[in-house]
């Protein structure tokens, strides 16, 4: 799979969102409107289906680094994304029947909205693009931390064939079955194979409005990550209680 997905990385547009960056915000009302961007379908293959999720901050991985090349960042001992950051970012979906005609919500452990999955449409292979549109809740970042940016990295996957795990893993590279748009390293079978791959969604501290501490010098950049356990939880669709992809 890290061979499809080298591959199929390379030789396409990446999906991401449309708008990547935003302010932070304190305001419990506030909300970035933005939209999973995918380029189009693969080879020959329609997209028929979505996933995407932000990381649950309650187990997620939390690195650092002073500068802001992904490659450098690294994981603190004894920290968890509630010592960046305030209140962790929720979905709201816009009703959009554009691609596909069913969407679900996929809720953390306390019932709040981090994602959804989309199905029931296609997106054809050659010279489409498609946009889901979401809203992304305000964050504000720990006072108290060094924190000058938040970087969420979702998780996304563009399916084109309902298979199994195995077949996923499986696929021939010019009939491939998913693109996985998710990050490196983080030991669950959908994981990406490098930093070129995940998107992210960055969030800039107010300087003005919420100063480090003099201490911090000129902090640290942060990126949150969903963990292998939430990658297992909720990368698979699930209907009715049956597990409709990967498929047994």
């Amino acid at each position: 799979m890290v061979l499809l997905m080298a591959v199929s990385h390379n030789a396409f547009a990446h999906t991401r969102l449309s708008v990547p960056v935003t302010k932070e915000s304190s305001s419990a009302h506030g909300a970035t409107t933005t939209a999973v961007n995918i380029p189009h379908g693969y080879t020959d293959n329609p997209v028929i289906g979505n996933v995407f999720f932000l990381p649950d901050t309650t187990d997620a991985i939390v690195q650092t680094s002073t500068t802001d090349d992904f490659a450098a960042f690294e994981t603190p001992d004894g920290e968890n994304a509630l010592t960046y950051i305030v209140n962790p970012p929720f979905i709201r979906l816009i009703k959009s029947n554009d691609v596909f005609s069913t969407q679900e919500f996929i809720l953390d452990p306390l019932n709040n909205p981090i994602g959804f999955w989309a199905a029931d449409g296609s997106l054809p292979a050659h010279n489409w693009v498609a946009q889901l549109p979401i809203n992304i809740t305000s964050v504000a970042i720990q006072p108290a931390s060094c924190a000058r940016s938040v970087t969420f990295v979702p998780a996304i996957a563009n399916i084109c064939k309902i298979s199994s795990m195995a077949e996923i893993n499986g696929t021939n590279i010019d009939d491939p079955n998913v693109d996985f748009w998710t990050a490196p390293g983080v030991g669950s079978p959908y994981d990406g194979p490098d930093w070129s791959s995940p998107a992210s969604y960055k969030v800039e501290r107010d300087v003005l409005g919420n100063p480090m501490p003099e201490s911090c010098g000129d902090g640290v950049a942060v990126r949150i990550i969903p963990s292998a356990a939430q990658m297992n939880r909720d990368m698979p669709i699930t209907v009715d209680g049956q597990q409709i992809w990967p498929t047994p």
